[in-house]
């Protein structure tokens, strides 16, 4: 009698471990509901899938969805991609149904939930000899698809040629995209290139009549200002 009743002790006692390891909280209100899959510290953790109002199936951490996963509305459309504390962010595609009730799809970058565009940055300084101390880019809007480039004399170098010449931009090399006009205006202490029509992405050499050389990367169409600083 005393074995029945401690077998039945130890299965009473399984038994409430097992439930109680079936408790998985997810934290993103608009998906609780029946969640299936991994789970630590009594909350979503690794791989699984929860439903309830929205739909989603991937990574969780902490509760929430994390990592790489699929996170479908009630009405149908649905992102694959990368997400962070519940939030799209990083790289992903975003489908959805048009006005016309053709599939459409939205390939780019998120951050904190919102599109930030096709690309993760607008513009990289790949890179810059010595006698450049900073390349400062700043993107303007989407308007138009100029870049106009400023570059400064920081200090009184002996980088300038022997003519003492303002430093300026004497030949652009394209290695993608183009551009239909350049022009350059020389001032008392700096110079101004503007770049008009560019087609993107645009990526090219810039070198000085210093001989130093910038590499920039621009992805995102639209109107740049940049300045580059010559010791």
């Amino acid at each position: 009698m005393k074995q029945v009743l401690l077998f039945a002790s130890i299965f009473i006692l399984y038994s409430f471990k097992s439930g109680a390891q079936q408790t998985c909280e997810v934290k993103l209100k608009d998906i609780q509901g029946v969640y299936t899959g991994d789970c630590k510290d009594d909350k979503a953790n690794g791989k699984g899938k929860s439903v309830g109002t929205d739909e989603y199936e991937g990574e969780f951490k902490d509760g929430y969805p994390e990592g790489k996963g699929m996170y479908t509305w009630k009405d149908g459309h649905y992102f694959v991609g990368f997400f962070k504390k519940g939030n799209k962010d990083g790289k992903g595609d975003m489908y959805y149904e048009s006005s016309k009730g053709d599939d459409s799809v939205i390939t780019g970058f998120w951050k904190k939930d919102k599109y930030v565009g096709e690309y993760e940055q607008k513009y990289i300084v790949q890179s810059t000899t010595s006698h450049i101390s900073k390349v400062d880019c700043h993107y303007i809007d989407g308007k138009t698809r100029n870049i106009t480039i400023e570059v400064h004399m920081v200090s009184n170098s002996n980088n300038i040629n022997n003519i003492g010449s303002i430093a300026a931009i004497s030949d652009i090399a394209t290695i993608t995209g183009t551009f239909y006009t350049r022009q350059t205006q020389i001032m008392a202490n700096r110079s101004i290139t503007y770049i008009k029509d560019v087609t993107y992405p645009f990526r090219a050499l810039f070198t000085l009549n210093t001989g130093d050389i910038a590499e920039v990367i621009f992805n995102e169409t639209g109107e740049y200002s940049v300045a580059i600083n010559l010791l």
